[in-house]
């Protein structure tokens, strides 16, 4: 039975870094949204806000349905919607055939502003990483980790150093077959 990975959290959180550095460790697919964000973005920069993101969405549970129809455990990362994304999330497992377990990343409203703040400054994604004031964000943007039934949840401070050996730990004492 093939595993569906989700990493959570709130923009900034570490979720990127932590999955593409999971997902290297386990050798699985990396699925995440800004990757499609950027490519749309890059080749339509007109674009609009209100289709990017949907579209880039879409893109994402296009391919982890292909990689999941390949037999592949996948790692899916985006900053998901609380109340919407966990039904994608189901589903998608359902029609493969695939567990779920969820890695929640999260630190605190001053870290996550500071850091997005920089990624902002830096303008290296532009239409992906727009100014923002965190604590004005509402209870759907994933300040909690998704409502997954009972799929197992790892919830890491990522302020607290290299917390991927304490994650592959996790992985591992997983159970093969998850009802």
């Amino acid at each position: 039975m093939t595993l569906l990975l989700i990493v959570s959290g709130m923009p900034a959180s570490g979720k990127s870094m932590l999955g593409a550095q999971l997902a290297g460790a386990l050798s699985v697919p990396f699925v995440t949204k800004d990757e499609y964000k950027a490519l749309l973005l890059a080749r339509l920069p007109g674009l609009e806000r209100a289709v990017s993101g949907p579209l880039s969405f879409d893109l994402m549970w296009h391919v982890a349905g292909v990689t999941l129809a390949a037999g592949a455990d996948t790692l899916l990362e985006t900053h998901f919607y609380r109340g919407v994304s966990e039904q994608h999330i189901l589903t998608l497992a359902a029609a493969h055939g695939a567990r779920v377990a969820q890695v929640f990343c999260h630190a605190p409203v001053d870290v996550l502003q500071a850091r997005h703040d920089v990624r902002v400054a830096s303008g290296r994604r532009p239409g992906i990483d727009l100014p923002m004031e965190y604590a004005a964000l509402p209870a759907h943007c994933c300040w909690t980790p998704l409502d997954l039934g009972d799929a197992p949840c790892l919830t890491v401070e990522t302020t607290r150093g290299d917390v991927l050996p304490g994650v592959l730990a996790w992985r591992v004492g997983l159970p093969h077959r998850l009802e």
